[in-house]
Formats: structure tokens, C-alpha cells, sequence
């Protein structure tokens, strides 16, 4: 085997190059791209405009490591197969078929994820009529995404995702009946999402995040009724949140994080019983969380942090039995937060800022070991009083931030386990053994702020602290 044919096998660099000047039988006589068959091995044999497909696209897509030229496939064995029937083939083609022509095979999939591959992608990738799967996921192609893509009416699958793909998203993209996912995500897309999407009735899954799309969220989503998973965060979308949304009845996961929306959260998202994941945070959603939300019990996460939402945070937050993540953090939310959010077995993290009126107390009744909270955050929430001894005895808590509250008292003996303690800005007095004996402090993996309480220990008399890791 030559050495140029050993490269491309390593390093997968498009077996499309080995099309580029392809011989019939094993003669080693070049044929002309002009010819109606090319035989690429018995019974495995392309139509004319799939191999110039191959030839063109092998001359945008090239790879950074291994710079290989085109010219290197004419010394390549034509016994290499170039369609493939195994599962994790690069380029994989259908069953044969028959024409007046001769028998033939059309390319079905082309995956080629992680390869280092740059340059752009041709138009020619329009000439595959029968590509199902298309993924170049994770390499370095930039230029725009080819409008002759929405020629592909078998295309179930796109993943241009994690790449350096430039300009709008075509149009042409909304006509692919077929497509199912549908991921552009991590790029450097810009313009609006395409306004006419009724043609997207068998999408499941789509991913525009990590782009600079603008712009609204259109109202033709409703067409997209097969939907499970939509991500969008990390753009810069605009306007309000479609009522149509609450028609995906099949939607389970929401992902909107870090935009520019803005106005009510619609109430029609409370009929999207199925719904698990909801991710709303770092937008400018202003009123009240509907109440038409208490439908939602199947929510895993919930996070609505860094808005201007205001009003009671809602009861029936507590019977959301299956949360495991609950963001309220950085809005304008009034009242208590349910005592049962502290009996939600599933909680992990809790995150709750800026409270008032009257704020939120902790449950007088002990609360038991057997929750799964391993990250609390009640910042600026209003709390008065002590400290429960119990939240140290929760078994998974890690990471504790009560400051800029109203607490007194002392430190629990209990918090000596955690490895992150925020307690800054209260009105604490006393402090637990764990800090005043050196024995018990183990400074290599805690950090603790204190600063700003009323403690009756001078600082001088625990030099040993560390003032990396601890703040008085």
C-alpha cells in the first residue's frame, strides 16, 4: 500500500479525492469525468453527477493536517471501496439499482466529524439526491451554508454544528420534509431565522445555538409539530416569545438562555406537559410566572435568572416533584419560596437572589438528610434569624451562599464539611470550632467569605487562615 494511500486511510481525508480521476475495471487507464459509469469496485458503481460531486467537493474541503493534493488519488488502489455498508463508514451508499445505463449506487450518508477539515462547502453537495445523513460536526469549515442544500428531499439529518460557517441560514433549508435534526449550533451565523418554516413538519430536533442570529423567533414554529428539542440560546433574538410554542405538545426541552426577548412569558407554555428542560435566563422577560405553569410537573430544570420578573414565586414550584434544577436568581420576586422546594428529593441546585417583601425564611420543621441539594444559593433574599443546624447535615451540600441577608447567631458546627461558604454581609456573631481550631481546617480545599458580620473573635486570634481562602 503506498504511502499516500496509508495517510488517507489514517486520517479518513475523503475517500471523495479517490473519484477524482476514477478508472473503470482495474486497467489503470484515467476516464473522463464525462463518462456515464464509473466503477469504483463490482457491483458498486456511481452516477456520473455524484462523482463530480466528489471531485468538487474534495476541492473546498480540505484537511489542515495532512495538506494532501488531489493529484495523490490517481496512485491509490481502485480495489478501496468508496461506498460502504458498515455503520460507522465516512461515505455510505444505498442498495444498488437499475437503469438503462447500468446499475447503480447513490452516496447516502457522508460523516465526517473531527476531521481538521477547512475550506468551504461546495454547492455541488446538491447533486445528491439521495443523501440521508450529512455530518461535518466539529471542524473548520467557514464560508456560507450552500442554498442547494434544500435540493436534498431525503435528508434527515444535518450537522454542520461546531465549525466557522459564516452568513444567514438559507432559506431553502424550511423545504426539507424529510430532515428530523437539524444542527447549525456554534457558528458564526448571522441574519434572522427563516420566517416560512411550515415546510419542517418532520423536525425533532433543532440546534441554532452559539450563532448571532437576530431578530424574531418566528410564529410558523407552530408547523413544526414533531418537535422535541429546541435550542436557541446564546443569540441575540428579539421580541416575545410565540404563544405558538404552546402547540409543540411533543417539546421537551426549551432552551432560549442568553438573548434579547422580552415581554410576559406566555401562558400557552403551560400546556407542554411533556416538557423537561426550560432554560429562559439572561434575557428581559418582565411580569409574573404564569400560573398556568403549575401544569408542568415533569420539569427537570426550570431557570427564569436574570430577568425583571417580579411577583410571588409560585406555590406549586413545591410539587414539581421531579426538579433537579430550580435558577430564580437575579429578578425582582416577592413573598416565600415554598417550604416543600426543600423536601423536592431530585433538587440539586437551588438558586434564589433578590427577595423581598417579606423574603424567604427557612422551614422550622427539620428538613430531612435525604434531599440530593449539593449547591444552595439564597443571596439578598431577606432571611432573618439563625441558621438551621440541619442544612450542614444534608449529605451532597457542597456549596453554600447566604449572604446579604439578615442572619444572627453563629455558624453552624455542621457547615464543616462544605467546601464553599458565602456568608458575607449578615449579622452572624458567633463562629463554629471548625474554624477557631486549627486541627479541624482544611485549608488546601475551602473558601470561606465571612466579611462583613459582627463576629466576637478578633481576627487576629485565627492567623492561620489562609486569606486566600478565607475573607473576614
Amino acid at each position: 500500500m503506498g504511502s499516500e494511500q496509508s495517510v488517507m486511510l489514517i486520517y479518513g481525508l475523503f475517500l471523495f479525492n479517490l473519484l477524482l480521476l476514477w478508472q473503470p475495471g482495474t486497467g489503470g487507464t484515467s476516464t473522463s469525468i464525462d463518462d456515464s459509469i464509473y466503477d469504483v469496485e463490482r457491483n458498486r458503481t456511481l452516477p456520473n453527477d455524484e462523482v463530480l460531486a466528489l471531485r468538487l467537493l474534495s476541492q473546498t474541503l480540505q484537511s489542515s493536517s495532512t495538506q494532501l493534493s488531489l493529484s495523490s488519488s490517481t496512485q491509490l488502489s481502485l480495489s478501496y471501496p468508496i461506498c460502504s455498508d458498515n455503520q460507522d463508514a465516512e461515505i455510505r451508499c444505498g442498495s444498488p439499482y437499475s437503469t438503462k445505463y447500468g446499475t447503480f449506487r447513490s452516496v447516502t450518508e457522508i460523516n465526517l466529524p473531527g476531521k481538521k477539515l477547512d475550506g468551504s462547502i461546495h454547492n455541488s453537495i446538491g447533486r445528491f439526491k439521495n443523501l440521508k445523513s450529512l455530518n461535518l460536526y466539529n471542524n473548520q469549515l467557514s464560508g456560507g451554508i450552500p442554498s442547494t442544500l434544500g435540493q436534498l428531499q431525503h435528508l434527515n439529518y444535518l450537522d454542520l454544528s461546531s465549525n466557522s460557517l459564516t452568513g444567514s441560514i438559507p432559506p431553502s433549508l424550511t423545504m426539507l420534509r424529510n430532515l428530523t435534526k437539524l444542527d447549525l449550533s456554534s457558528n458564526n451565523l448571522d441574519g434572522t431565522i427563516p420566517s416560512n418554516l411550515t415546510g419542517l413538519q418532520s423536525l425533532r430536533i433543532l440546534y441554532l445555538s452559539g450563532n448571532k442570529l437576530i431578530g424574531p423567533i418566528p410564529d410558523s414554529i407552530r408547523y413544526c409539530q414533531n418537535l422535541t428539542v429546541m435550542s436557541l440560546y446564546d443569540n441575540s433574538l428579539s421580541g416575545r416569545i410565540p404563544k405558538e410554542l404552546g402547540k409543540l405538545s411533543a417539546l421537551s426541552s426549551l432552551d432560549l438562555d442568553g438573548n434579547d426577548l422580552d415581554g410576559e412569558l406566555p401562558k400557552e407554555l403551560g400546556k407542554l406537559t411533556n416538557l423537561r428542560i426550560l432554560y429562559l435566563t439572561a434575557n428581559n422577560f418582565t411580569g409574573t410566572i404564569p400560573t398556568t405553569y403549575a401544569k408542568l410537573t415533569n420539569l427537570v430544570v426550570f431557570a427564569v435568572g436574570g430577568n425583571y420578573l417580579s411577583g410571588p414565586i409560585p406555590g406549586y414550584i413545591g410539587k414539581w416533584v421531579n426538579l433537579a434544577v430550580l435558577v430564580l436568581i437575579g429578578n425582582n420576586f416577592s413573598g416565600n419560596l415554598p417550604a416543600e422546594t426543600f423536601n423536592l428529593t431530585n433538587l440539586q441546585i437551588l438558586r434564589v437572589s433578590d427577595v423581598n417583601n417579606p423574603g424567604i425564611s427557612f422551614p422550622k420543621e427539620f428538613i430531612p438528610e435525604t434531599n440530593s441539594l449539593f449547591s444552595v444559593v439564597l443571596r439578598n433574599c431577606k432571611i432573618n434569624g439563625s441558621i438551621p443546624e440541619y442544612i450542614g447535615k444534608w449529605p451532597r451540600l457542597s456549596y453554600l451562599d447566604l449572604s446579604f441577608n439578615n442572619l444572627n447567631g453563629s455558624i453552624p458546627e455542621t457547615f464543616g464539611n462544605l467546601t464553599k461558604l458565602f456568608l458575607t454581609r449578615n449579622m452572624l456573631t458567633g463562629l463554629p470550632s471548625w474554624i477557631t481550631s486549627p486541627k479541624k481546617w482544611n485549608i488546601s480545599r475551602t473558601t470561606v467569605d465571612l466579611s462583613y458580620n459582627n463576629f466576637n473573635v478578633s481576627c487576629k486570634n485565627i492567623t492561620f487562615f489562609g486569606l486566600q481562602n478565607v475573607t473576614m
